[in-house]
């Protein structure tokens, strides 16, 4: 009777596992990558420089900051919903907007 028990807490913290994704945004030419669509609390949004220079994805709302150093990446998990508005702290001009769901 132990077994199946202990396999059903495995599929079920595996199939938990399975519901968050991860998704990434490449950053190059001075340019943010399009956010990716269906962002949920959960999700890692991993962050990727593909760029010479220095850069920063900095939220709005103080909900994550990274730097990215030429050939870096970084991962933010997503821990609330709504929109989040971002840019790089050294290239203002720089912006993005992810938008999670529960």
């Amino acid at each position: 009777m132990i077994r199946p028990l202990i396999l059903a807490f495995t599929l079920a913290a595996a199939a938990g596992s399975l519901a968050a994704a991860a998704k990434t945004i490449v950053v190059d030419k001075l340019a943010f990558g399009p956010a990716p669509r269906s962002l949920h609390v959960g999700d890692t949004v991993e962050w990727v420089n593909h760029d010479i220079f220095l850069h920063s994805a900095s939220a709005a709302d103080h909900s994550f900051d990274v730097e990215l150093r030429p050939g870096a990446t970084a991962r933010v998990k997503l821990t609330h919903a709504g929109k989040v508005s971002y840019i790089c702290r050294y290239h203002p001009g720089m912006k993005g907007q992810l938008v999670v769901q529960k």
